[in-house]
């Protein structure tokens, strides 16, 4: 596992150094967010791989294919669900299509209490939408509730 994330750390080290050299194009107002952004995924880069360094040698009992078969199974559902939200904005709209999706990414998680898992997604579905509508006035997806928001 050590491996795999030593090479994640590098191919995100290079992504995010390819963002600092093309964010310096940007005007000085635009490109101070994606900057910072950049900056601590190199950082994050760093930290990996030295802990995937440091990890190395003890790493080498467990059977690295079983690990990557599990997190593959997990990361596939991840990306499906991704692509199933994203349909979802425009036939569903932002609220229902978030509630759905977090309710289902925590259930994958391992979160099995029902009132928690509705209490948390309700509460962050209404913070997010409640943050771009309201207060940064930015439209989002009304899909089948367009006549309710």
């Amino acid at each position: 596992m050590a491996k795999v994330n030593r090479i994640v750390a590098i191919v995100f080290l290079a992504i995010s150094l390819g963002f600092i050299y093309l964010g310096r194009k940007l005007s000085e107002g635009a490109k101070a967010y994606p900057m910072v952004l950049a900056g601590m995924l190199v950082i994050l880069s760093i930290m990996l791989f030295i802990d995937a360094s440091s990890k190395l040698k003890s790493d080498t009992s467990k059977n690295p294919l079983l690990i990557l078969k599990k997190e593959s199974k997990y990361f596939l559902i991840l990306i499906i669900g991704y692509v199933l939200f994203i349909l979802g904005l425009e036939i569903l709209g932002f609220v229902l299509s978030s509630l759905l999706f977090i309710i289902a990414i925590q259930y994958l998680l391992g979160y099995k209490n029902i009132v928690k898992l509705l209490l948390n997604s309700t509460l962050f579905t209404v913070v997010i939408y409640l943050s771009f509508s309201k207060v940064l006035n930015v439209p989002l997806p009304e899909g089948i509730f367009s006549a309710f928001l």
